[in-house]
Parts: structure tokens; sequence; C-alpha cells
């Protein structure tokens, strides 16, 4: 697929928080670095907004998380969890993120959305073909949608460097052996300082 990037683009990003955290979580165990995502996701082009699709959990405790989203220039939009009879839970920011995309659509040369969830299919068409807007997406491919990813203009997979996009990522290099003797396994961990992120949710 080809697509155009310029410095003078206007862009929007929409972030489906709760996608990219679960994602992050079952494929590494870690936590996402959404400073990273912006940066990649926005490059050398004028940023218009930024917004950040949250569920509020029962504790409460999202301040901090919050906070580090507005330092680094994200808007946050929260919803609380939906507990209903019997149990059973819901947590959904799919309409309220696709209403939003559509508002700013006229205002921004592209889209950038930051999930890999198939249901925004509808969507990425609709964005291209009634406001002719380039939309893209970025996310981990591992558990992106096929279709979305095949219907989106470009797409970012943060699996291909996950270093850059997790908060305290290891890479781990096999052992080899010198000289007929073992070399350990050099294992690389990233502090906070070298990546640049901040503390997020849940996180001490």
């Amino acid at each position: 697929m080809s697509v155009i990037k310029h410095s003078d683009q206007r862009v929007a990003v929409f972030i489906d928080t709760q996608n990219l955290y679960h994602s992050a979580k079952n494929l590494y165990n870690a936590k996402v670095n959404f400073g990273e995502v912006m940066n990649v996701s926005v490059g050398k082009r004028k940023l218009i907004r930024a917004l950040a699709y949250v569920i509020t959990t029962e504790a409460g405790d999202e301040t901090n998380f919050f906070d580090a989203l507005t330092k680094i220039g994200i808007e946050t939009k929260t919803k609380d969890l939906q507990i209903f009879y019997g149990g059973a839970k819901k947590a959904d920011w799919d309409v309220g993120l696709a209403v939003d995309a559509i508002r700013l659509a006229p205002k921004v040369d592209t889209i950038v959305l930051a999930t890999g969830d198939g249901d925004f299919v509808p969507l990425v068409n609709f964005l291209k073909e009634h406001f002719g807007v380039q939309v893209e997406v970025i996310s981990f491919g591992r558990s992106s949608s096929t279709k979305l990813r095949e219907a989106c203009e470009d797409f970012i997979d943060m699996c291909e460097h996950p270093e850059k996009f997790l908060m305290g990522y290891r890479v781990h290099r096999s052992a080899k052996k010198v000289k007929g003797v073992a070399k350990k396994s050099q294992v690389k961990e990233y502090s906070d300082e070298d990546l640049g992120i901040f503390k997020g949710e849940d996180e001490k």
C-alpha cells in the first residue's frame, strides 16, 4: 500500500487504550509506552488532536495514568465500567471513538487509529469514502485484525519493535559458544529513562 506523509499534514490520533493495554499484557506481560506511540504516529506532521479512551476501574486509581497522558498532549475520555445483574461486565468505547473520528475528519488530513480491533473496519472505510482522509493504524500486529490491516492505508506493527513501544521490555539473545565455551545469554533491560516513558496505570 502507498501512503504519503509530509510536514503539512494535519493529524488526529485516536487511542483505543483498552485494546493496546490488553494486547501488551497478553503478548509481552508489559505496559504500553504511549509517548512512543504518539511519536511514531505523528512523526514530523502537525498534531491537531489526540484522544485516548479509557475505562475507569472500580478502584478509581487511574489519576496518575491520566496525568501522564496529559503531559504528552493526549486528552482522555473516561467511561465507568458497567456491571450488570449477575456479575456481567461491559466496557466499550467503540461508538464514542467512531463518532469523534467522524466529527474531526473534516478538519484533518490523516486519522491514526491506535487499535487492532476489527470492529473499526467500517469506520476506516467510511472515513476514506466520505471524507477522503488518509487512515493509518498503529497496533500490535500479532493481535490485530487482518481485515483492519487491509482496510487502512498504512499499518505500523508495534511487534516489529517492541523495545520502542513497551515499558521495561527485555531483549533476549541466545547463548553463543566461543572457543568451546558457552557465553551467558545477554539480557538488556530498558529503564524508564532509556525509553523516555512514564509510569502508567496500576504501576507503583
